[in-house]
């Protein structure tokens, strides 16, 4: 099980690319062979841009397993579980009533309820960890690149770094390099 440290350390690690380089490359195969060289030379503040997904970019990029299933599952029991205990204190505290010689707690009629409870609950988590840890949501949010969000492929790696450095890590994987303000 994991520390709450390292679950924090995984929920609020990412980076806004604010400024810094972004390199454009052709293909997606470029794209990870971009991506591998950046993660190799050990920078910290780096990302990957694609209009469509890439296999192999989790492993190229060197990320973790994403927490929103476990945040998934963690509010599905809870909605399960405050589905059985409402129905529980209903039928057994506060209205208890023999309803065609059944017994007070009749748990196979309450399946459907806590599945849907489950389902509701979980996928309502999922949409609100989707948009929280993925800072979505903000309008105002410019593109890096107006390539990257029809045909273009860029990586981008923070301010840290100078445009040689850049240059010198990608080679000639790198269409062109520019600067984010």
């Amino acid at each position: 099980m994991p520390s709450l440290h390292e679950i924090k350390e995984g929920l609020f690690s990412y980076q806004e690319s604010e400024k810094g380089w972004v390199a454009t490359v052709r293909t997606p195969a470029d794209l990870l062979a971009a991506a591998k060289k950046v993660r190799e030379a050990g920078i910290q503040n780096w990302d990957c841009y694609s209009p469509c997904p890439i296999h192999g970019m989790d492993e190229a990029m060197g990320l973790h397993r994403s927490w929103i299933p476990f945040i998934t599952l963690v509010f599905a029991l809870l909605g399960a579980t405050l589905g059985i205990s409402y129905i529980s204190y209903i039928d057994l505290i506060d209205w208890s009533i023999v309803y065609a010689g059944k017994p007070y707690f009749s748990w196979p009629a309450y399946i459907p309820i806590l599945f849907e409870l489950s389902v509701f609950f979980g996928g309502t988590a999922t949409v609100a960890a989707v948009l929280i840890l993925g800072k979505l949501g903000k309008i105002s949010r410019k593109p890096i690149n107006n390539r990257i969000t029809s045909d273009g492929f860029a990586v981008w790696i923070g301010d840290s770094v100078s445009r040689e450095k850049v240059q010198e890590i990608l080679g000639n994987l790198a269409e062109e390099v520019s600067a984010v303000e």
